[in-house]
Parts: structure tokens; C-alpha cells; sequence
């Protein structure tokens, strides 16, 4: 059976959704642990914010493409609403979190912390307010897949 598009478009804010509550759950350390690894926190919320924005320009009907670079994921949304140019800064801070929250590279690990990790959920929930704002769909669905 052949989903459309609208159930494409919900799995993608499904996936956006998931990173982005887990990312919160880790940084409110709800089992009390000594460790909170938040470099992990804030690559999931650059991986949420990526799949929000793209469930957006799925839903424009944008062709997917596979790139992760959030300033070039918002050239594409800002061609087809130019509010999404309010969301430059938190897609800059974001970008960052593509490699260094996930591999070991120029930055010492501990580099991230805890004001960074919470940079990055308030950015990651911004545009997912942004994104839900501007998706309609001709059926409602239960889950909102945002906080």
C-alpha cells in the first residue's frame, strides 16, 4: 500500500518529536545520576530540529535530500516561507552539534556542557513550535509531537 504524504510527513515529526523528549529527559537527570551526557542531549536536538524542518519541506513537497547541514536545511524552508529566516540563529547553534555532539574531532569532550545542551533543547523547541505552526493537516491528529 502506497502511504502519502501527510503520513510521511507525521512519521518525520514522530522522529522529531522522539529526539527531542528524550534529549529532555536526559537533561533533567531523572534518575538522579552523576552523569549527564550532554553532548548526546545536544546532538538529538540537532537531529530533531532536522527532521521538524524537513517534515516541513516534505510537506511543501520537497524532494528529500540527504544533507544535515541546518543552514542549507533552512535556505530550503526560507524558499518557500521567508518567516523561517527567524530561526537563523537557533539553526547556526545547532549546525555545530552535527559532528561534534556525535564523534570525537577538535573539541575536548567535556566541551559541551550544561548551559550548551540547554541552548540547544530551547533552540530545538523553537522550531518545532515554528514548524507545527505551519503544518496543517486535513485530519487531526492526537499526538501535537511538540512540548
Amino acid at each position: 500500500m502506497k502511504r502519502n504524504n501527510d503520513e510521511y510527513v507525521r512519521e518525520w515529526l514522530m522522529y522529531a518529536y522522539d529526539n527531542l523528549v528524550s534529549a529532555k529527559r536526559l537533561f533533567s537527570n531523572e534518575n538522579q545520576e552523576d552523569y549527564v551526557p550532554y553532548h548526546t542531549i545536544s546532538f538529538m536536538c540537532q537531529g530533531s530540529a532536522e527532521k521538524y524542518l524537513k517534515a516541513y519541506l516534505i510537506w511543501k513537497g520537497w524532494i528529500l535530500e540527504k544533507i544535515h547541514d541546518m543552514e542549507d536545511i533552512l535556505t530550503y524552508a526560507i524558499d518557500f516561507n521567508s518567516e523561517f529566516e527567524k530561526l537563523r540563529q537557533e539553526c547556526k547553534l545547532l549546525n555545530k552539534y552535527i559532528t561534534e555532539g556525535r564523534y570525537p574531532g577538535d573539541l575536548p569532550f567535556e566541551s559541551i556542557g550544561e548551559k550548551d545542551a540547554k541552548e540547544a533543547i530551547d533552540a530545538a523547541n523553537k522550531i518545532a513550535k515554528f514548524v507545527k505552526d505551519r503544518i496543517k493537516f486535513e485530519e487531526k491528529e492526537a499526538t501535537d509531537f511538540t512540548d
